[in-house]
């Protein structure tokens, strides 16, 4: 990675930094983990993994190539086998109980999208490579011993994260696997076609954006890393999960990660948490309490609110005035407003959280009696019931 493009602090060539020891002390450090697991040509393998906010407390998320492969000369996938993630794990600790803080958590399920097939060059190009895995119950749940970080539904774009993880396998240089790495980058939309565990193709001056896929140059991630999270410095949602990367012999490296996307992650979601909450947006339309004069104005306020278990970027609202009245401001989003509509963008809602649009109405000399305002928030198929994704607010007029 040219030193240019290093910003990570205390990064060396690739990137990398070490993670601060212990690694139970930082929450971003104890939700991640190294994935242990037998791969499908029957070999013992790794990648990396973070616990994810759940009904069930027990999910883990890596990437699809972590949970399934296609081995040499085999005609169709298959699933690894005997999975045991490890949060923290410390592989210099001294006893087990240092590599291990929290203990180690064996996968009973694991969850892919249809749309991952394991193809040769692994799909890696892939907006599919995601999965998650379902651990086993103990004395507490793993979200309770140890945190999860709040999937951000997004399609990707210009992001600042931070990605952990444990590149490297016994034996390997210059990383083994064993320490627990991170690195700081700036995202773009990806570019170009990437295929092989670390590896990304070359690019053609063709070359269009993968929906949902992401890509830092500040990062050469190396293989064991694959699964890890890239979480959003500043608020750590979860937004992406990494993919694939350069070659690692390469000069100028790179790395892609998967988006916490409708296609990827939401195909799965409910099938691995068939209780769980995601996407339930709302909105509420209230103005004031006694009827706006005609010729004056009124303040109307939208509140948007999502509840359970999921965040989500860039979202849709739309404000529409019949005839009678007019916009005059609209504020508290990123919006496009004319004389009778507003089409807004809110950068990101979160659980508990409500933001809050104010418009300011201008009320025509004849307006009737009564005008309906609407306000609509834009879902998803994740969101269990679109009946209070509209409001509509019956502003009351005297002459």
């Amino acid at each position: 990675m040219p030193s240019a493009k290093r910003i990570t602090p205390g990064g060396d060539t690739n990137g990398y930094a070490r993670v601060r020891r212990p690694y139970t002390s930082t929450p971003a450090s104890r939700i991640t983990g190294r994935l242990f697991f037998v791969n499908a040509a029957g070999n013992g393998d790794s990648c990396s993994a973070s616990v994810v906010r759940s009904a069930s407390r027990l999910l883990v998320v890596t990437a699809a190539h972590c949970v399934y492969g296609v081995p040499a000369g085999a005609a169709t996938g298959r699933w690894h086998t005997s999975f045991a993630f490890v949060p923290a794990y410390d592989g210099r600790g001294a006893t087990v109980r240092q590599r291990e803080p929290y203990g180690r958590w064996g996968g009973r399920r694991a969850w892919k999208p249809d749309g991952y097939t394991g193809a040769p060059g692994g799909d890696w190009n892939s907006i599919y490579d995601v999965a998650l895995i379902e651990v086993g119950r103990r004395s507490r749940t793993l979200q309770d011993a140890v945190g999860a970080f709040t999937p951000l539904l997004n399609q990707g774009g210009k992001h600042t994260i931070a990605t952990t993880g444990y590149p490297g396998l016994l034996g390997r240089k210059p990383y083994d696997g064993r320490d627990q790495l991170w690195c700081l980058g700036r995202t773009r939309p990806a570019l170009g076609i990437a295929h092989g565990d670390g590896v990304l193709a070359a690019r053609s001056a063709a070359a269009t954006s993968k929906a949902g896929r992401m890509e830092t140059f500040n990062c050469h991630l190396f293989k064991g890393h694959s699964g890890g999270p890239w979480v959003v410095k500043g608020t750590g949602d979860l937004v992406g999960v990494l993919s694939a990367g350069k070659e690692d012999g390469e000069s100028d490296g790179n790395s892609v990660a998967n988006a916490i996307n409708l296609d990827g992650y939401g195909a799965i979601v409910k099938r691995a948490d068939p209780r769980g909450v995601y996407d339930a947006r709302s909105i509420t339309l209230t103005g004031p309490a006694r009827p706006v004069r005609a010729g004056g104005t009124a303040t109307l306020t939208a509140t948007v609110t999502m509840r359970g278990l999921m965040a989500a970027a860039q979202v849709p609202v739309t404000l529409t005035l019949p005839p009678g009245a007019s916009l005059a401001s609209i504020s508290g989003a990123t919006c496009r407003s004319g004389e009778r509509e507003a089409s807004c963008t809110i950068g990101s809602l979160h659980p508990g959280h409500p933001v809050r649009l104010q418009a300011r109405v201008r009320v025509a000399p004849g307006a009737p009696d009564r005008l309906p305002v609407t306000a609509r928030v834009t879902s998803t198929r994740l969101d269990p019931a679109q009946r209070d994704n509209t409001s509509v607010l019956r502003l009351a007029t005297t002459r």
